[in-house]
């Protein structure tokens, strides 16, 4: 299983963060298909539902031209401090970069491959992960890394000649671990790793979906911490590591381990023409959900080649930044529980203050009835708008909140304890 908390001080320090920003950005965006799995051809790996929807794309794209769309991404209009302003701004505390995906495209100044973002070919023509690095370093945002192990376009992987694979996947996580300074969290995406896909695994027999030698994953692990001391890895390389990964879902309620539900704004994880976009009141819930269940929530978006984030996906995250301006405070390196998420919501903890989110008032007689857990209460107050109402009656807390003030999104009540109360349901 994963660290729990207080196992590393990098674990703790990863979980206050709470809110992240992920993006899937690479030639892809050129044709305006999902990243990787519209490219027609041969993958070793086929999952053909996840949780009972059909994840294929709706086009395909011939590997030959999907392969090509890189002399067409021109990232002109990346402005890396910009992004990272807006993303500080919108109340994000990390950002990750697909620095490669499954498609194999390096989007970082690798020694090891011509298919990357500085081929002579490729008209952005710059190392934009090192761009991005350098922009979250100097303003003091966390910088984190997506790196795929499955690789499309490589032709050893999966092959008899595998090892030449692994040796390129260890000289590929070497170089961005030792050239790109201080990262906070690596992302692996072994296409199996949390274990709620279910599908077909590669017909060859001397390797397996969830064996850690297709990657060599131990002595890599054991590298990564040599380079990187610092940072928290993921579960997805067939080795429980720091933190693992629910995927387009919220994480059911665990404080006791570290977790991180990762979300796209949108339909798929790159860029799209067609783009639909989730409501604020979607991604707020989903941060609240998150926070009050014990884990991190991280919310994807695609740019487009010229590295534009689109304008409708701006204006839903300047939204959710604005309730993050007023109320990150109750999510911001905040523990979930101890009251458990329930039909009601579900509360966050630092110290012995407790930040109750109520999204749904309880209907009979508008009564909020808490365990006190063998706590005294010090204080009871509204951090939303609006007078809370209550009282103890025995071993029972009562909360009451006027009809006028209760907001269908999220009403939080910030209570003062002598002590963490706890739970008994």
């Amino acid at each position: 299983m994963p660290n729990t908390f207080g196992a590393t001080p990098q674990v703790d320090q990863f979980m206050d963060m709470r809110y992240g920003l992920f993006l899937h950005w690479n030639p892809s965006s050129v044709a305006g298909h999902e990243i990787s799995w519209s490219r027609e051809g041969d993958k070793p790996e086929i999952y053909l539902k996840t949780r009972g929807r059909d994840v294929s794309p709706r086009v395909m794209i011939p590997a030959e031209l999907y392969d090509s769309l890189y002399k067409y991404f021109d990232a002109r209009d990346f402005d890396a401090p910009a992004l990272v302003a807006k993303a500080q701004d919108w109340g994000f505390k990390y950002i990750y970069l697909t620095t490669k995906h499954h498609d194999g495209f390096s989007n970082f100044d690798t020694a090891h491959n011509t298919y990357k973002v500085t081929a002579p070919e490729c008209p952005a023509g710059r190392d934009l992960t090192k761009e991005l690095a350098d922009a979250c370093h100097e303003a003091g945002m966390a910088f984190a890394v997506y790196y795929s192990q499955p690789d499309w376009h490589h032709p050893d992987y999966r092959t008899e000649n595998h090892q030449n694979y692994i040796d390129y996947l260890h000289a590929q996580v070497e170089e961005l671990c030792t050239k790109y300074g201080k990262i906070a969290a690596w992302w692996f995406d072994g296409l199996g790793g949390e274990g709620n896909v279910t599908g077909r695994a590669a017909p060859e027999p001397f390797y397996k979906p969830h064996d850690p030698t297709l990657w060599d994953a131990e002595n890599l692990i054991k590298k990564m911490r040599k380079w990187q001391p610092d940072m928290v890895i993921n579960d997805r390389c067939a080795m429980p590591c720091d933190f693992y990964t629910p995927e387009q879902r919220v994480g059911d309620y665990n404080p006791d381990e570290a977790w991180e539900a990762t979300i796209t704004l949108g339909d798929q994880w790159a860029y799209s023409f067609n783009e639909v976009v989730k409501t604020p009141e979607t991604c707020i819930n989903n941060i609240v959900d998150c926070a009050t269940g014990g884990g991190n929530f991280v919310l994807n978006i695609g740019p487009d080649r010229h590295g534009i984030v689109p304008p409708e996906q701006e204006r839903v995250l300047n939204t959710v930044g604005d309730w993050m301006k007023k109320y990150g405070h109750t999510i911001y390196g905040t523990r979930g529980g101890p009251y458990p998420r329930w039909t009601w919501g579900g509360s966050t903890h630092t110290g012995t203050t407790v930040y109750l989110h109520v999204k749904r008032w309880p209907e009979k007689g508008d009564l909020l009835e808490l365990h006190l857990g063998g706590c005294n209460v010090k204080s009871v107050e509204m951090v939303t708008p609006g007078t809370v109402n209550w009282s103890v009656e025995g071993e029972y807390l009562h909360l009451v909140l006027p009809l006028k003030y209760q907001d269908g999104l999220d009403n939080i009540v910030k209570l003062e304890f002598d002590k963490l109360p706890v739970f008994k349901g």
